[in-house]
């Protein structure tokens, strides 16, 4: 966990990394002569967890951050990722509704975010019109991508889903460095189903597995499984 009373002031270098992954900051005074504090984070940090008070406005600064769903039995489902320039849809309704968060909020690389109280972020909705619009505008966006993610979730068959999280985060080298384990969490699903699939493909010779690498082999046949 790394929500404590370890924060620390935002350095003028990090104010402008801050205005530049954030450009509404630079155009609105009351974000950009804001005392921020910034909390630091590692990979595999678990930030917040269900049943935690959600607290803090939060702006990204740098590194990757991941939202999950986790049900009773330890399964995970990824629901979307924050990277700097975005927010969290998730922190935002709670922060609105004064609710408690209901997912799991992890560290997918070091990094840090900066942060002002609730009671700061309700005075700028009050306040200010342009924050309020901002802050309504990255809810509407932000919903709409987690509303299609869960319509592939619903209409693509597993294989084609499969095929084009590889795509997507296959390197130039054409590997995809990725435990099997962590591709089933980002597609809902049973370790088991990703490996029966994975093992089909490389006995087709569309792509080879090792420990953690999977090195495609036929681009091409992929890029149709997942159309």
């Amino acid at each position: 966990m790394v929500q404590k009373d370890s924060s620390l002031e935002l350095k003028i270098a990090e104010q402008k990394v801050l205005s530049n992954v954030f450009p509404v900051v630079k155009e609105m005074p009351e974000l950009n002569h804001y005392d921020w504090k910034k909390q630091a984070f590692n990979e595999g940090d678990i930030l917040f967890k269900p049943g935690e008070p959600c607290n803090r406005f939060m702006l990204l600064g740098k590194g990757q951050v991941r939202v999950e769903l986790q049900n009773p039995q330890g399964r995970a489902m990824l629901l979307y990722r924050i990277e700097p320039g975005q927010l969290c849809i998730h922190s935002l309704i709670n922060l609105i509704n004064d609710d408690n968060y209901s997912y799991i909020i992890s560290a997918d690389s070091d990094g840090w975010f900066c942060w002002a109280d609730k009671e700061q972020f309700h005075q700028w909705m009050n306040s200010s019109s342009k924050f309020h619009h901002w802050i309504l505008n990255n809810i509407g966006s932000r919903f709409k991508q987690v509303v299609d993610r869960f319509a592939s979730h619903a209409f693509l068959p597993m294989e084609n889903r499969l095929a084009g999280l590889l795509i997507e985060k296959m390197g130039q080298d054409q590997t995809v460095n990725c435990k099997q384990s962590e591709l089933a969490t980002e597609l809902g699903t049973a370790r088991e189903i990703i490996s029966r699939h994975l093992s089909r493909w490389q006995k087709q010779g569309l792509l080879e597995t090792r420990r953690g690498v999977i090195t495609i082999k036929q681009i091409e046949a992929l890029v149709d499984l997942a159309l």
